[in-house]
């Protein structure tokens, strides 16, 4: 009988066993392959960090979160899936940063330390565009798109739990890339490079389709406005390879000319220079405005020892337009209160398509301990002269005063000798007077 009840539930074990497995396997395999576009320019395949899963049991830098793709600054990051952007702002460490929600997958992408966004909140995006620019914004050493997927967001930042981008997606090229109508890699087509160059549109009154392939048979994928110019980087004489605001594809060249070379004519207009000695800790606003006769390529520079060497205070954008304003980045990235006392030049340089590089201001400065920038004769602090500025450099001159800062001691320089004595008291007695008549 026990050899009997033994066998029985030997059985109902292998029987639910069996049903179990029945029930759990084709949900594994059910499960479909998630396809997306490579985030960065498909020639850009090296990845310098790798996703670490640590981060989900530990989340903090030390494990990374994401994967780092090492790219050129300016290059293009794509939507690895379609989706709604849900931020793209600064967001400390990561720089600036796009966050893509897909409701399908119900998991977020993010793509960090960006040089330029493309894309603003609450925007639809498909898959493949051009959502922002590499760069190496926030906590960066270099030029690299940090890109990640995970399932929540906390205060508006990524959160886990994390999954790895190279197992989570699998990845096409297509992103951007240049086809012909019959699906054939653009670099198969005949087409040369002898009609590069920088055109226009010619008789064109509204805008000139960018499509996908060569024909009027291929689907529109963007718009050259009317006047505007863009690149061709090759061509048959009937179309051209065009690139135009992020969108690469192709164009009749019935509808375009080449332009005469253009000079550059760079230039900076409206600009703010640190000169002389500034005092420690005192705030400098950066200002002023780039202008080209051609698309602006990178602006780079700030604040460099005299040597050259550059310091913590330097930062890099990549405008891509005629007019770059330093007050959008620059001013904001460049800390002149952080510096520490020493002589230092400021510099800003600028390039364009034509390659050549501007160095639009160099200016030397020094920052000291050793200036004072309030009002002079004011050694009470209160922004007012009063006759208590008066008692207090005359016990500083009769030895008399128990505490002289070296704040007071540059405020008193009232006629800028370089040395406080009586003359400066007397000074002082008579700015005092003019003050109260």
């Amino acid at each position: 009988m026990k050899n009997f009840i033994r066998r029985a539930a030997a059985v109902l074990l292998s029987i639910t066993m069996i049903f179990t497995v029945s029930m759990f396997v084709p949900t594994l395999n059910a499960k479909a392959a998630v396809y997306a576009v490579w985030p960065t320019e498909a020639k850009y395949k090296n990845i310098t960090t790798y996703f670490d899963p640590a981060r989900n049991t530990y989340d903090n830098s030390e494990h990374h979160n994401a994967i780092d793709i090492e790219a050129a600054g300016g290059s293009n990051i794509y939507a690895a899936y379609g989706g709604e952007v849900i931020s793209a702002d600064w967001k400390d460490a990561y720089g600036y940063m796009v966050i893509l929600y897909h409701s399908d997958l119900g998991v977020y992408t993010f793509y960090a330390h960006a040089s330029q966004l493309n894309v603003s909140a609450g925007a639809k995006v498909k898959q493949g565009d051009v959502i922002a620019k590499v760069g190496s914004t926030g906590q960066s050493s270099g030029n690299h798109l940090h890109f990640g997927v995970c399932d929540k967001l906390l205060g508006s930042f990524p959160s886990r739990t994390y999954y790895d981008p190279m197992t989570y997606f699998v990845y096409s090229d297509n992103a951007g890339g240049e086809q012909t109508s019959n699906n054939t890699p653009a670099a198969e087509c005949s087409c040369s490079e002898d009609y590069a160059g920088l055109y226009t549109t010619k008789n064109v009154v509204t805008y000139l389709n960018i499509r996908s392939g060569h024909g009027t048979n291929t689907s529109v994928i963007g718009q050259i406005p009317a006047n505007a110019e863009f690149t061709v980087t090759k061509g048959n004489g009937q179309w051209a390879h065009v690139e135009y605001n992020g969108v690469k594809g192709y164009a009749s060249m019935d509808y375009m000319q080449r332009n005469e070379e253009i000079k550059s004519g760079m230039k900076i207009e409206n600009q703010t220079t640190p000169e002389g000695t500034i005092e420690v800790g005192k705030p400098f606003s950066i200002k002023g405005v780039i202008t080209s006769n051609l698309n602006i390529t990178k602006v780079s520079g700030g604040v460099y020892f005299r040597d050259g060497e550059a310091t913590s205070q330097c930062a890099e954008a990549v405008p891509n337009a005629l007019t770059y304003d330093l007050s959008t980045y620059f001013d904001k990235n460049i800390i002149f209160n952080a510096l520490y006392e020493g002589e230092y030049t400021y510099k800003i340089v600028a390039e364009d398509k034509s390659g050549q590089a501007y160095t639009l201001v160099s200016s030397d400065f020094v920052i000291s301990s050793d200036v004072y920038s309030g009002v002079m004769g004011d050694l009470s602090g209160d922004g007012e002269l009063n006759v208590s500025d008066v008692v207090l450099l005359q016990s500083y001159i009769l030895n008399k005063a128990d505490e002289f800062t070296k704040k007071q001691y540059l405020a008193s320089d009232m006629n800028k000798d370089g040395t406080v004595d009586v003359f400066d008291l007397v000074e002082l007695k008579k700015a005092v007077i003019a003050v109260s008549e």
